[in-house]
């Protein structure tokens, strides 16, 4: 999903999109480059920023594009990629995370690795990125369609788990959806905002190809092609959260996916959010453990 070589609507905004080197996150940065955007990479591995930066400025011409060295299951990493952004933020997209992991993997600071990395991680990223942010600055979560099944308990956030690796991912991606619509609440008032998105049933064989992104065989993709009319390519996936990043119609609170059956692909929707991840109990006491967790004070 490509657009028009003139849409540069974006000029004089900067966005930090953290895991940009692949996926959901580097068609995000590609599609905010085509538009004008400054995009800044947040990625853990310097040789894949790299070449996805090489990417993004060979299909977009004029595009502005830098490196923010950032692991987010290390929060001495978390805390020195917020120390070094030295421009206004006007967007940061949450996107980087791990979607299967081992029961005793671990982050560099002992935490659960799908907890620490993909809603500890973020959570510290934000609290110290506040002085970065502009008055209007808006964050944007990448969730799942499989926080629907997933329980948040914030006195056991960080608890071995048990189950399904994709039923911890859930998790994962509920308590970084919670956080994020309870700093909206907590920015209520101001000019800034929080909401989520997310990008459907993506694939890599419906995905135009880029030298930075996975290589994916002709024949892959031949016999991938009638899937079109139930899922997406990454491309098209990335654009429910592009949309909740930039569209005027998007607003603090929002949850936006695709449009079509089950939001497995299709245009960009506001969509259901569960009742959980959108409580307000819920959410304050998510916040307090995660700053105890992270070991970060988030004054909002």
């Amino acid at each position: 999903m490509t657009p028009t070589p003139h849409a540069r609507d974006l000029v004089d905004r900067t966005v930090l999109v953290t895991g940009a080197n692949a996926g959901i996150g580097y068609w995000c940065a590609e599609l905010l480059a085509a538009r004008g955007a400054r995009v800044i990479l947040g990625c853990r591995s310097a040789e894949r920023a790299a070449r996805a930066e090489r990417s993004i400025r060979e299909q977009v011409e004029g595009a502005d594009v830098g490196i923010l060295s950032l692991d987010l299951g290390s929060l001495a990493s978390t805390a020195a990629a917020a120390a070094r952004v030295d421009e206004p933020l006007h967007g940061v997209i949450c996107n980087a995370g791990v979607k299967a992991a081992d029961r005793g993997e671990r982050t560099a600071d002992g935490h659960d690795l799908m907890i620490g990395t993909n809603a500890l991680g973020h959570f510290a990223l934000l609290a110290q990125l506040l002085p970065s942010l502009t008055p209007d600055a808006r964050v944007v979560a990448v969730g799942s369609i499989a926080h629907r099944f997933a329980r948040i308990a914030p006195e056991t956030l960080d608890d071995p788990w048990t189950g399904a690796s994709l039923r911890q991912y859930g998790r994962s991606k509920a308590a970084l959806m919670a956080l994020t619509f309870e700093l909206d609440r907590r920015w209520r008032g101001t000019a800034r905002s929080a909401l989520c998105a997310h990008p459907g049933y993506a694939v890599d064989p419906l995905t135009p190809a880029r030298d930075s992104l996975a290589p994916v065989r002709p024949l892959t993709r031949l016999l991938a092609a009638p899937t079109r009319v139930m899922v997406q390519g990454k491309d098209a996936g990335a654009a429910p959260i592009v949309h909740a990043s930039t569209s005027p119609d998007a607003t603090g609170g929002d949850y936006w996916g695709p449009g079509g059956p089950l939001e497995f692909r299709g245009a960009p929707r506001r969509v259901r959010a569960s009742d959980e991840v959108r409580s307000r109990s819920t959410g304050a006491a998510l916040w307090a453990a995660a700053e105890r967790l992270a070991g970060v004070r988030f004054a909002v």
